[in-house]
């Protein structure tokens, strides 16, 4: 006798935008920063192999997306080709467990192992285990942007200590446990302007029995990144626009000395970010290239 898989409900809706011709990188970024705080994540993708532009984005939310908004903001963006209907699907409930194990196996990366509660081997020897389940909020270890962190933190391991750290942004909170376990004695803060983030950092904190401060806020006006700084080591992974404009709060925020580790922006885009922070007196020391995108490190 067949026996039924368990079916697990969950909210996530995915909605693909439907661009009636091609998409180059600099546009699907527009796309991307004027409907970040519509979703709970926004992905690109270039379709081409080579350095040529054919972009697509995609949102995932909790819950079904606001379509009239969403069509409000992309009217605004005035991109010749937009889309002229919206048609979000919900994602699939069929064994949402076993999706999740097989769309998220352990990633390892430089020194870290990372997994979900569902893989029930053994961490590598020798490598720093992160807990992360694929949740409704972004940072995984699977996109480039974070495993470009994840190295950047590496490097920094073999040269430097911290003692107090900033995670802006921060997600599914990765970033942050990927901190305190290279440098335990550090003091962790983790903001972001979505609660649900906030509610999920605190979740894999306690799973990666990491002790942290967490807070929804406008960046760093939040109350709690303004109380616990400066820092001397702050994380960003957002996008260029935002990481742009956040340039003069940021470095007021870092210790003099400090690092700052920032992702979340495209290779062409590295020149415009590395030139906000330089004019604050910052000095780009690394990068770190993967595919389309970079993660830059700056020291104060």
């Amino acid at each position: 006798m067949a026996v039924r898989k368990k079916q697990i409900p969950h909210p996530l809706y995915s909605l693909s935008l439907p661009f009636r011709q091609r998409l180059d990188g600099e546009t699907a970024q527009r796309v991307a920063d004027a409907l970040e705080d519509a979703a709970v994540s926004v992905f690109l993708h270039n379709k081409e192999s080579t350095d040529g532009d054919n972009w697509t984005v995609t949102l995932t939310t909790l819950g079904p997306p606001d379509t009239a908004e969403i069509m409000r903001r992309l009217q605004q963006l005035d991109i010749k080709g937009a889309p002229r209907q919206l048609k979000p699907a919900k994602l699939p409930e069929t064994d949402w467990l076993q999706h999740v194990h097989d769309n998220f196996p352990p990633v390892t990366i430089d020194n870290f192992f990372i997994r979900g509660s569902h893989f029930r081997g053994k961490t590598p020897k020798g490598r720093i285990p992160l807990h992360i389940d694929a949740a409704t909020a972004f940072g995984s270890g699977e996109h480039q942007t974070t495993q470009g962190c994840l190295r950047a933190f590496a490097w920094l391991a073999g040269k430097h200590d911290f003692k107090n750290a900033l995670d802006m942004g921060c997600g599914s909170g990765i970033l942050a446990i990927a901190m305190k376990k290279i440098w335990p004695r550090i003091k962790l803060t983790a903001i972001d302007i979505d609660p649900e983030s906030v509610r999920v950092t605190k979740r894999h904190a306690a799973m990666n029995k990491v002790t942290l401060q967490a807070a929804a806020g406008d960046g760093y006006a939040a109350p709690l990144s303004k109380k616990n700084g400066p820092y001397n080591i702050i994380a960003a992974n957002i996008l260029a626009g935002p990481l742009i404009a956040m340039a003069p709060a940021a470095v007021k925020s870092l210790e003099k000395g400090g690092f700052c580790v920032l992702s979340g922006l495209l290779k062409r885009q590295q020149a415009e970010v590395a030139k906000a922070y330089e004019k604050q007196g910052l000095q780009l020391v690394k990068s770190f290239p993967a595919e389309d995108w970079v993660t830059l490190v700056f020291r104060a």
